[in-house]
């Protein structure tokens, strides 16, 4: 198993984060732990608005290889092909009765953004294509919003990460939420299951990649080779966003990086006072802030796209 092997699995492109989404350069850490704070935000057009309903169109041009394995497809899809399986992987979704009495309140938007997120930053491919193993598609997808690896040169281990994926008004209702469920989901020992489902239902049909990664698995737990990691999508509003009319754009996107900038300490303070009380500190952690205008809307635009 190696970097090469590893990459030549991810789906996203680089191209397609970079169309939506920027990053943030901050000095923040967090103590007492292995983890990595990372901001992001989504990219402005040119009257100034957010680009939520891009980010949604743009994952929505993924849902096949979120939702069907490699090994359930052909590799080069002809348009019927591509067609069907299209609608194979739209029906996989809950596709919820949405008003304002009754909004969106199910994951599936924050879980394909974080395997967006996984694969396009992390470099990080998909291990098990989840969504197709329901049986119900009202069902939610149990366990970790994900399963993914990626290989570390320098200390010569396979990472395997499982996704938590929490988007709340609130930010620290979202990162608290998070941190309950990734406790949660150790004290039933629930990466066992996950592991077993890696060498059950491995995404891709090569099958000496999936002996290669099954071998750094043994009775559910990782061996010398392989490195336990909890990647997290934490979604919040964000009261910074206007609605006012841009007259600079160049001057509104640096004020709006600014402040974000600004607002990393409040970040990882409220980071650092969750995970002072965690106890689990041998896991490893990839933390992805982004604001939104409204979560709500975001989970709204990606089921328009959906439909």
């Amino acid at each position: 198993m190696d970097a090469g092997t590893i990459h030549g699995l991810i789906s996203v492109s680089p191209k397609d984060l970079e169309a939506c989404l920027d990053v943030v350069e901050h000095q923040q850490k967090v103590d007492g732990i292995v983890a990595e704070i990372r901001i992001h935000h989504l990219k402005f057009d040119g009257n100034g608005r957010p680009m939520v309903k891009a980010l949604a169109e743009c994952l929505y041009q993924y849902i096949i290889d979120y939702c069907i394995s490699c090994k359930s497809r052909p590799a080069d899809l002809n348009a019927r092909q591509a067609t069907k399986l299209t609608k194979e992987a739209r029906d996989l979704f809950r596709h919820p009765e949405i008003s304002e009495k009754s909004p969106d309140v199910t994951g599936e938007a924050g879980e394909a953004l974080l395997f967006f997120l996984n694969e396009a930053i992390l470099k990080a491919p998909q291990l098990v294509a989840k969504m197709e193993l329901k049986t119900n598609h009202k069902d939610e997808v149990k366990g970790s919003d994900g399963i993914h690896m990626s290989w570390n040169e320098t200390d010569q281990v396979v990472e395997f990460y499982f996704g938590e994926s929490k988007m709340y008004k609130s930010v620290s209702n979202a990162i608290g939420s998070a941190i309950d469920s990734i406790d949660e989901f150790h004290a039933v020992e629930m990466y066992k299951h996950e592991f077993n489902m890696v060498t059950k239902h491995f995404k891709y049909a090569d099958e000496n990649i999936r002996e290669a990664v099954s071998d750094l698995i043994r009775l559910g737990e990782p061996g010398e080779g392989a490195r336990l990691n909890h990647s997290c999508l934490i979604g919040y509003d964000w009261d910074f966003f206007t609605s006012d009319p841009v007259q600079d754009l160049k001057k509104h996107v640096e004020e709006f990086r600014n402040q974000l900038t600004i607002d990393s300490e409040r970040l990882a303070g409220l980071l650092n006072k969750r995970f002072s009380s965690f106890s689990r500190k041998h896991l490893r952690f990839e933390v992805f802030f982004i604001p939104f205008p409204s979560v709500q809307d975001f989970r709204n635009a990606f089921n328009a796209a959906l439909d």
